[in-house]
């Protein structure tokens, strides 16, 4: 994140009783992170977020946070951009409720090109039979996993700086982003997205915590495998699949580069590996961006607060 452009691209929010003012990037690729910020936060009794289309159609969603962290208190939020919505121009909409009433305002949002590879799998009848079929366990576990990823809990700040890789050694074997075209075995097709990394890696290899979190999901899931779910901030997750084996259980805390389990071929593979995923406000982001930047950039945040007094 630059923090010239967070800087420039102040917005005076001149109808707020409380001289709110808010932070964010001009501008950021599909498959990113948008980090907005409302300074200062006294007064604020909740907010929210929308990015919006050319049609008034909201792309990503969220609530805001009180984020404190040593000398920093800021009204905080993270969106995710769709890696599928269209290069241009978007809305982000603030919505405010503070103890004196209540704000909203807008500021022009762009979003960049960012290509993707597109590639072929092709599954063979058991895969096929397992991806296709309409298994009403299926159906309900993926309705578990969705109720997970879309909760907010704001007291959830565990873990704010850049992820580690969850594997040591391994041969990155599929791409976040990557347009799928499954061909199942009758020869019909299926298209899809990827929504994280793939690391090939020898089953047994050691799978670890990408970032101080909570763990709030372990199952064994038809299409994930051996699958866990690790809260890290209000809305923020990394979610692992396929694995051999799970070394943790729900509700544990755990700090970054604990072993979390072991890499497998468990659910719908067609060879052992890890897939990582990171999904803010729901929406899958790409993991290995936040490899070198942090998911809140703490630097920016206190040039913010010099800026204001």
């Amino acid at each position: 994140m630059n923090k010239t452009v967070i800087l420039f691209f102040l917005v005076f929010l001149s109808t707020s009783l409380h001289s709110q003012h808010l932070f964010t990037e001009r501008s950021g690729k599909r498959g990113e992170i948008l980090n907005a910020y409302v300074y200062p936060s006294e007064g604020i009794i909740s907010s929210r977020f929308s990015l919006i289309d050319s049609s008034g159609g909201i792309v990503s969603y969220t609530e805001g946070f009180l984020y404190v962290d040593e000398q920093i208190s800021i009204e905080a939020a993270l969106l995710g951009i769709p890696s599928d919505i269209a290069p241009g121009k978007y809305i982000l909409k603030v919505f405010c409720e503070t103890e004196a009433g209540s704000d909203q305002f807008t500021k022009p949002f762009f979003v960049s090109q960012r290509d993707y590879l597109s590639m072929d799998i092709h599954l063979d009848k058991k895969m096929s039979e397992l991806r296709a079929s309409d298994d009403p366990e299926k159906a309900e576990q993926s309705r578990q996993l969705w109720s997970v990823i879309s909760s907010f809990d704001k007291e959830a700040q565990y873990f704010s700086d850049v992820l580690e890789v969850p594997v040591e050694t391994y041969i990155e074997s599929a791409f976040f982003g990557d347009r799928r075209n499954f061909i199942y075995s009758d020869g019909s097709r299926n298209k899809s997205l990827h929504y994280g990394s793939d690391f090939a890696a020898p089953v047994g290899e050691p799978v670890y915590s990408a970032g101080n979190g909570k763990v709030v999901l372990v199952e064994n899931r038809i299409i994930t495998g051996n699958t866990v779910i690790i809260e890290h901030l209000p809305g923020v997750y990394t979610l692992y699949y396929h694995m051999d084996s799970v070394s943790i259980e729900p509700g544990m805390v755990i700090t970054k580069g604990t072993e979390i389990g072991k890499v497998g071929a468990t659910g719908l593979v067609t060879g052992a590996h890890l897939h990582w995923e990171l999904r803010v406000s729901k929406i899958p982001v790409d993991p290995l961006r936040y490899l070198e930047a942090p998911l809140i950039d703490k630097d920016i945040i206190m040039d913010i607060i010099k800026s204001i007094h």
